[in-house]
């Protein structure tokens, strides 16, 4: 009875799946699965943690895995052309060349692992010390997120190049129950070593899942196949995203590791329940984007319009994202006022909003920058890394403002003075202020976009009009 109950239905998931395209079917398989998982996370952030975590270490979680990114940094620059070329050539159906390519980034990832390991035992008590925290064991953690950083972006790139997309969705619905059982079974003994280990657990769940359908996908497809011929080309790809990339792996953990490092471990830890609240709103476009660079990529390198599909996945992001940021801005104070983990930080409820409108300005951000990578435009590099490096030069910089007084006129050392202080709502202002920059010079690069190109289609209309 049951199966043919399913059978039945199969016509009417074909139908609703030819309807709503691959993007939208599977965002919507995408959104399905990660819901359930987010339910985990959601326990696992401002429950569990929270309870069996001590105080003093809670802000620092978040930083500590930020640093990972920022260790991989120099490996990030060398690897950027992969994932792009993943999805050219796997749209081209030049599988050797996407095995070649994987296997020797996975090759160059494994060689930085050990540069890694001997920079974090010369640097890393310093890392530490800067964070508050007391147990070298965290670098092994750490050394695991610096690794991958650069290894998950390329699996999951090939990954999406040759649409293993059912792989993607058993990571992601394994993946907060793995984590789950690691901080059962770790963060209680090992306090925050044990939390970086389970979330380390868990991304590795993710890389295995790929490694293993991109296995069995490529051993069908032949030996490899030399991409020496599209050198040139990836270098010219690499060049506007050299420093795109620079700036990003410095302002993304400044954004997190000035809050740990010039505030109080109470502020910090009364913090971390506002961004745990506060990545609600992109739950809901988490989704999204994991389906989108790979599908608007293969379109533009067959020469299919991407504008309507940008059009419809931004729309979707602020809509449903601003509806769910201003129901968790309305709902969080009465949460704050009931029992569990979160007492003591009721104060702290008035930042949700704050760090939910961060998540939501980010999430714009992403669908843009990978709607224009995908298309090799890089107008957007041009400004974004200039305000990116702002951003983590006032962040860092103006906490220390007091020793700049010998070097800076008076009349310029007061005003700051008088207008900045080292708290969380100054912290979170001025992220805010860059965050919204950033994403309304991309709405003016839209527009700017839209209209040269419609002017260039005006202008070849009327030429072939002429012709005729």
């Amino acid at each position: 009875m049951r199966r043919e109950v399913i059978f039945s239905m199969r016509p009417f998931v074909q139908s609703l799946r030819a309807r709503l395209g691959e993007l939208w079917w599977y965002t919507l398989l995408g959104f399905i699965v990660c819901r359930i998982g987010d339910v985990v996370m959601l326990y696992i952030g401002i429950y569990i943690v929270p309870k069996v975590m001590p105080a003093k270490e809670l802000g620092a979680v978040t930083p500590l895995m930020s640093v990972g990114a920022f260790v991989g940094l120099p490996i990030a620059l060398l690897l950027i052309p992969v994932g792009k070329f993943l999805n050219v050539f796997a749209a081209r159906k030049e599988y050797g060349k996407v095995k070649a390519l994987l296997l020797d980034a996975i090759y160059v990832n494994l060689a930085f692992a050990f540069v890694v390991l001997g920079w974090l035992a010369f640097a890393g008590d310093g890392i530490l010390e800067r964070m508050h925290v007391t147990d070298r064991r965290i670098l092994i953690p750490v050394a695991g997120f610096a690794v991958l950083s650069c290894l998950e972006p390329i699996i999951s790139s090939a990954q999406r190049a040759l649409k293993c997309f059912r792989s993607m969705l058993v990571a992601g619905l394994g993946g907060p129950y793995i984590r789950l059982v690691g901080m059962l079974l770790l963060l209680a003994p090992f306090g925050a070593f044990g939390y970086l280990s389970a979330q380390l657990a868990m991304t590795l769940w993710g890389v295995g899942c790929a490694l293993v359908a991109l296995h069995l996908y490529l051993r069908k497809c032949g030996g490899r196949a030399s991409y020496r011929e599209d050198i040139r080309d990836m270098v010219a790809y690499s060049l506007p995203l050299v420093a795109m990339t620079f700036a990003g792996r410095i302002q993304a953990p400044v954004e997190s590791f000035v809050i740990r490092h010039r505030l109080p471990e109470e502020v910090t830890a009364g913090y971390y329940f506002s961004t745990m609240f506060g990545a609600i709103p992109g739950y809901f476009t988490s989704a999204l984007v994991a389906f989108f660079w790979p599908i608007i990529s293969e379109k533009f390198e067959k020469g299919e319009s991407t504008r309507k599909l940008l059009m419809q996945s931004m729309l979707f992001n602020l809509v449903v994202g601003g509806l769910t940021l201003l129901a968790v801005a309305l709902v969080v104070p009465y949460v704050f006022r009931l029992r569990g983990p979160w007492q003591g930080y009721e104060d702290y409820s008035k930042y949700v909003w704050q760090a939910g409108l961060i998540t939501l300005l980010k999430s714009v951000q992403a669908i843009y920058t990978a709607h224009e990578g995908a298309c090799r435009r890089f107008v957007y590099v041009r400004y974004m890394v200039p305000l990116m490096l702002l951003e983590a030069a006032v962040l860092y910089g103006l906490p220390a403002w007091d020793g700049a007084v010998p070097y800076v006129p008076a009349g310029l050392w007061h005003f700051v003075s008088a207008h900045w202080a080292n708290t969380l709502p100054v912290f979170l202002r001025t992220i805010i202020f860059f965050n919204t920059l950033f994403t309304l010079a991309m709405m003016a690069d839209w527009v700017w976009e839209r209209k040269v190109t419609s002017d260039e289609c005006k202008e070849g209309n009327a030429r072939n009009v002429v012709q005729s």
